[in-house]
């Protein structure tokens, strides 16, 4: 296992939080200084960092996965299955293409869960000789947090879960439905987009794109269906490449000190132009390639083992945690009818787990908890969420809040995005006092975002 840890700047440190910025597969060690940046002075100078990967990410040893000894499948997608079709080509080639890279007979392979990754935290705990942590996890590290919380209650000094997964929809004992349909994550994309939508129209001549935007993404998404979309000096979608790149920017509103949001109204603009034939020769488009889709599948296939490995440690943890139905029809069930109420981010969420239809190892299936195994949250903890937050959504944060009779929640009511801290000094504020006090968390009435949304 990797740890890192940033100690306190005030010298003697009166308290330890662990860090993790969920994923799954993203690396606390190498996101510690990021969080640090965003502390109060006072927790910083009397708080030690620290951050553990967990198994098969960042420095910890790997998942074994990505042995490529055959090319990988050609699909007639880029990115993530867009249709019916789609699906059936992930789930008849690329993901048995992408299982046979694991070696099945590997313990790792069996133990890459949030039950593991919390026990590894408490072995951390226990070398470095703190009586009790406080805990901060953002999305699926809330999942870790809320499992360290039910394992460790008498070690946990404060827990916070920022844009939290709900963790009886990640486990899903005894759910019919696979993980990403259980989580709801395609009805708050659709729920944000068309937040987005009208926000621009409110904001009126502050969004250039209000008197059209809604007519754009219409025809984009119409012409996507029969042909591909090349935008000069941006490059080239299908329905498949398109999707991930509206998820992939209302994921991250402003996350580069740039506004995501609207560098995708103007790419959306753009490809209409494109769609009826009214784009102008070789003008670049107001989009660019930062808010670009994550490479998976079909022309965009991976060609390094490394890559493979990446993008299955992500799978591994999925497929260790999640119950998930055995007939593949359940996800071309949920697919459709996610597809149906929220056109365009059906497929694409639902998808995403597929590969767990038939996993090499479940052999830590039967240690997976969800909160009703345990029953509730019991210590006091802290729930961030933004109002339009594509993946979790403030109802979902809502739900987990609800886990526990002393939950608190902070919400950022013109808040966008995956991630309260990076957007609202206020929440961030709030963290910092319950953390620097150590008690209950108290209701708040909210807070709002440093960087509204259209401000001029």
């Amino acid at each position: 296992m990797r740890v890192g840890r940033i100690p306190a700047t005030g010298g003697n440190a009166r308290g330890t939080i662990f860090y993790n910025p969920g994923g799954p597969g993203l690396s606390p060690v190498e996101g510690l200084a990021s969080f640090a940046a965003k502390l109060s002075p006072q927790v910083r100078g009397d708080h030690d960092i620290i951050g553990v990967d967990p198994r098969g990410v960042g420095g910890s040893e790997g998942i074994p996965c990505g042995a490529m000894t055959t090319e990988p499948p050609s699909t007639s997608y880029s990115v993530l299955p867009a249709n019916a079709e789609q699906l059936a080509e992930q789930f008849d080639a690329l993901d048995p293409w992408l299982r046979g890279t694991c070696d099945s007979d590997s313990p790792l392979l069996k133990h890459a869960g949030s039950v593991d990754a919390a026990r590894d935290i408490e072995q951390v705990r226990c070398l470095l000789g703190v009586d009790r942590i406080d805990y901060y996890g953002i999305s699926y590290g809330a999942v870790i947090g809320a499992v360290y919380s039910r394992l460790f209650p008498a070690h946990l000094r404060t827990l916070t879960l920022d844009s939290p997964d709900d963790p009886n929809a990640w486990f899903g004992a005894g759910q019919p439905d696979p993980l990403w349909a259980r989580l709801g994550t395609a009805e708050y994309s659709g729920k944000t987009l068309e937040d987005l939508f009208s926000a621009c129209e409110s904001a009126g001549s502050r969004c250039q794109w209000a008197p059209m935007i809604r007519s754009d993404y219409e025809r984009v998404t119409r012409a996507l269906r029969t042909e591909r979309l090349t935008v000069p000096g941006t490059g080239s979608f299908d329905a498949s490449a398109f999707q991930s790149t509206v998820v992939s920017a209302l994921y991250r509103f402003n996350q580069n000190g740039r506004d995501d949001y609207e560098t995708l109204l103007g790419l959306i603009h753009a490809l209409a132009q494109v769609a009826d034939g009214t784009a102008p020769d070789g003008e670049p488009a107001s989009g660019d390639s930062v808010i670009g889709p994550q490479t998976r599948a079909g022309s965009g296939a991976p060609s390094q083992d490394t890559t493979v490995s990446r993008m299955l440690t992500v799978d591994a943890v999925m497929c260790a945690d999640a119950h998930e139905p055995p007939q593949r029809e359940a996800w071309f069930m949920s697919a459709a009818a996610a597809e149906a109420d929220s056109p365009g981010f059906g497929y694409y969420w639902i998808s995403q787990d597929s590969i767990c239809n038939g996993w090499p190892a479940t052999g830590n299936l039967e240690d997976s908890v969800g909160i009703p195994d345990y029953g509730t949250i019991d210590v006091p903890f802290l729930v961030l969420s933004n109002a339009h937050d594509p993946v979790v959504g403030e109802w979902g944060a809502d739900r987990v809040k609800g886990l526990g009779p002393r939950g608190a929640a902070v919400v950022v009511a013109d808040g966008w995005g995956h991630g309260v801290l990076r957007g609202s000094s206020c929440a961030a504020a709030q963290f910092s006092e319950y953390v620097a006090s150590g008690a209950p968390p108290r209701p708040s009435a909210g807070c709002g975002s440093d960087a509204p949304l259209f401000a001029g």
